[in-house]
Order: structure tokens, then C-alpha cells, then sequence
């Protein structure tokens, strides 16, 4: 058998939570500013995929339906995250949900998007791609789409703190019939 590659040092506990705590945010914050710099279309690319990215991390763990879970036990499920991956409330009409994120609300009364990024303050302001071309209604529809088995038609922002100074996020979520 072929000896496995070794990739990667033995770095000690304590070196590794200085670069998962300190380091790595400061790459990715000085990443998102040069990607701020970014002609339009090729910004929204690369914004698309790290929201991707982020959307598939959340329903792994996050906001996902776990296996076995019912609609009802997934509701309640929602409804108990806590900030700032929740609550969550989910309404349904018909082929149409509607799922509102309670943002966080921070210092001084503002509501926070639940952007990881901006949660954990390694940037001040959301892209505007992220909300616009609506990445949080793409993990809304994922969401649905896992806990009904039903194909979204589409998914859009209805409201946002960083769209519309809303004190919540609003997605929309229209299912196949």
C-alpha cells in the first residue's frame, strides 16, 4: 500500500486557535476588501459562491431538517434557534412560505443581518450582491425545499435590514405544486 501524504504540520492547540480566532478572519477580511474592488459582474460571481458556501455550512448544522424530522418538529425547531442563527418563523400559504429571521439587534437599536461575515464584525457592511441577488433567500428555499420535498420556483428578499431597514429578514418561497 502507498504511505499517505502527509499534508500539514503538528501545530500545538493553542497556536491553532490563534490562527482559526485571529488570523484566518484577518485573510478573509482583507480578502472582502480587495473583492469589493472587483468589477460588478465579477464580484457578484465570487460573492455568489462564498454565499453558497456559507448556505451549504448553515443547512449542514445550522437551519438544516435533520433526518426523521417532521414539518411540525421543524417548525419548532426553527422557532428555538437562538441568535444569531434564529428564531426563525415560518408561514405558509399554499405553494407560498414565508420565512423571517429575527435579526440581531445591536448596539444602538439597529437590526444586524445574519451574514456570518458581519456577525462576527470582519465586515461593517453587507455587500449589496449578497442581499440583492439574495443569498438568504436561497438558503429560505433550500430550507423548504429540504423539510417539503418540493421543488422552489423561486426564491426572493422581501425585506432585510441592509435592503430596507427592516427588523428582520423576509424571504419568499414559492414551491411547485
Amino acid at each position: 500500500m502507498a504511505e499517505e501524504k502527509k499534508t500539514g504540520a503538528v501545530i500545538p492547540e493553542e497556536t491553532k486557535g490563534l490562527m482559526y480566532s485571529t488570523w484566518l478572519p484577518a485573510i478573509v477580511t482583507t480578502l472582502l476588501e480587495e473583492i469589493r474592488k472587483l468589477p460588478p459582474k465579477r464580484r457578484k460571481v465570487m460573492l455568489t459562491k462564498m454565499c453558497d458556501t456559507c448556505g451549504d455550512l448553515a443547512m449542514a448544522g445550522a437551519v438544516g431538517i435533520q433526518p426523521g424530522m417532521s414539518w411540525d418538529d421543524y417548525l419548532e425547531y426553527l422557532k428555538g434557534t437562538v441568535p444569531p442563527l434564529g428564531p426563525w418563523t415560518i408561514k405558509q400559504n399554499g405553494d407560498v412560505f414565508d420565512l423571517i429571521y429575527e435579526a440581531c439587534i445591536v448596539e444602538g437599536g439597529e437590526p444586524l443581518c445574519h451574514c456570518p461575515l458581519l456577525l462576527l464584525g470582519m465586515i461593517t457592511e453587507q455587500f449589496p450582491e449578497c442581499c440583492s441577488s439574495g443569498s438568504g433567500a436561497r438558503l429560505g428555499g433550500r430550507m423548504i425545499e429540504a423539510a417539503t420535498k418540493k421543488q422552489v420556483v423561486r426564491a426572493e428578499v422581501v425585506d432585510c435590514p441592509t435592503k430596507t431597514a427592516a427588523k428582520v429578514c423576509h424571504y419568499r418561497v414559492r414551491v411547485k405544486s
